[in-house]
């Protein structure tokens, strides 16, 4: 769950800081610098990525067994 939070993060994130510093300074009449919104999202989703790669991964030895059913009650996955 936590990944797919710090994912949201790094894609919405730039838009809603840029949303707060419009809201906070009241710059209405300036344009939308798209430009700057665009580089900042993708450093934040490559900087999310990143992480993602490094924190979530198994060794090429692990097996995983899927949940089944046994004696009529769910066993859930595991990973050996």
């Amino acid at each position: 769950m936590i990944k797919k939070i710090i994912l949201l993060l790094a894609i919405l994130g730039p838009f809603v800081v840029y949303f707060f510093s419009i809201w906070l300074l009241k710059l209405e009449k300036k344009k939308v610098p798209i430009i700057k919104l665009s580089f900042a999202s993708v450093i934040l989703l490559l900087i999310a990525l990143g992480f993602l790669k490094l924190s979530g991964s198994f060794d090429p030895d692990t097996k995983y067994s899927p949940p089944k059913y046994e004696g009529g009650e769910l066993k859930p996955a595991e990973n050996k």
